[in-house]
């Protein structure tokens, strides 16, 4: 959708690559190997001449899932342990180390190549991201079926939904709905 707000730079990159599957309708974009391996590429993270298999796109479904829940903290929900370990199992699979890069600056970056490196890059992108100021503006859609990482613009940080139009109209109409369905109820006596 075109109207759900997106970030730039690293958190717009965490937030595209969590993006990846859109839950209403499902739309999944990492499909298969080869549709991992374009994302990859096309993001930087990747070099074409390094092969992808299934255990690749595997595992990056599942770094993409640790990294929607770490994104859902800053929604109010929960952070769970399996997230966690699934974003640190990235970490130490790519093998990321500190280093400095020209100009001194501090990053992580993984020592393996291949895809598990790039995964990697995502984990130290993340990372990165979350040191920044706003780092606590990037949420999940409110909407329990949506789940779409948005960039919250608003002055006082209290959107809720990626979209009014769509996921905030719906969740409105539905408790319209279960508030009239309770008033038209009768009351025992």
């Amino acid at each position: 959708m075109s109207e759900r707000e997106t970030a730039s730079g690293e958190l717009g990159l965490v937030q595209a690559f969590v993006n990846t599957v859109d839950m209403v309708p499902l739309k999944e974009e990492l499909t298969d190997p080869n549709t991992l391996k374009a994302w990859l590429v096309a993001n930087g993270l990747l070099d074409a001449s390094h092969p992808v298999g299934e255990s690749d796109l595997k595992h990056a479904i599942a770094v993409r899932e640790a990294m929607r829940g770490v994104i859902g903290g800053n929604s109010g929900y929960p952070v769970y342990p399996v997230a966690l370990a699934t974003l640190n199992e990235a970490a130490a699979a790519s093998r990321l180390r500190m280093r400095f890069a020209p100009g001194g600056r501090p990053r992580l970056e993984p020592e393996v190549s291949g895809a598990v490196g790039a995964l990697g890059r995502l984990v130290a992108t993340l990372y990165s991201a979350m040191q920044g100021q706003d780092w606590e503006r990037l949420k999940l859609c409110r909407s329990g079926e949506c789940r779409w990482a948005f960039y919250d613009r608003s002055k006082n940080h209290s959107s809720r939904w990626c979209t009014m139009a769509s996921c905030g109209n719906r969740e409105k109409a539905r408790r319209f709905r279960k508030r009239e369905r309770a008033a038209s109820s009768p009351t025992p006596d």
